[in-house]
């Protein structure tokens, strides 16, 4: 079967410039003035992907209600804002003699493709730990349990067990 279309909060924001501001003219509640006010943002610098997340937001909260709106960056797979968890946040345990380096919980745990990805994120820091950045010389205590976040998407609450 063919694969199923993108959410319409996902198809707008991958939208082109020169539609898109078709689009905001034809869509939004909220006048000419507005939509020109907008596009001289974009103009002066503001992110293009700023506007469209807002008439995404706009067009699910007039079709689904003010809810869907707030959560539809869900739907399209965009990375969780600031601060807030996946609804379907897997919880993982995790066996070992001793305390483990991060690197190391997070390829055994599967958020990342090797260790030498862990590592690239950390230097970067591409890692939380309970909503804090870390890097490499995190060590993960026997007995603790940890929201981690390796990158944009990959999220699990692990629990390091001793053996």
């Amino acid at each position: 079967p063919p694969p199923a279309p993108a959410p319409p909060h996902a198809q707008l924001v991958s939208t082109p410039q020169p539609p898109m501001w078709r689009t905001v003219a034809l869509v939004r509640s909220r006048g000419l003035y507005l939509t020109q006010a907008l596009r001289a943002d974009v103009e002066a610098g503001a992110n293009p992907r700023d506007v469209k997340i807002k008439l995404a937001e706009e067009i699910v909260a007039r079709f689904h209600g003010e809810e869907a709106a707030a959560n539809a960056h869900r739907a399209a797979g965009n990375r969780m804002k600031d601060g807030e968890l996946p609804d379907d946040l897997p919880e993982i345990e995790l066996t070992a003699a001793e305390a483990m380096p991060i690197a190391a919980v997070l390829n055994k745990a599967g958020l990342v493709k090797n260790s030498a990805v862990a590592r690239d994120l950390l230097g970067a820091g591409g890692v939380r730990i309970d909503g804090e950045v870390v890097d490499r010389t995190f060590i993960y205590e026997l007995g603790a349990t940890h929201v981690c976040q390796a990158g944009k998407k990959a999220f699990a609450r692990i629990t390091l067990k001793s053996e």
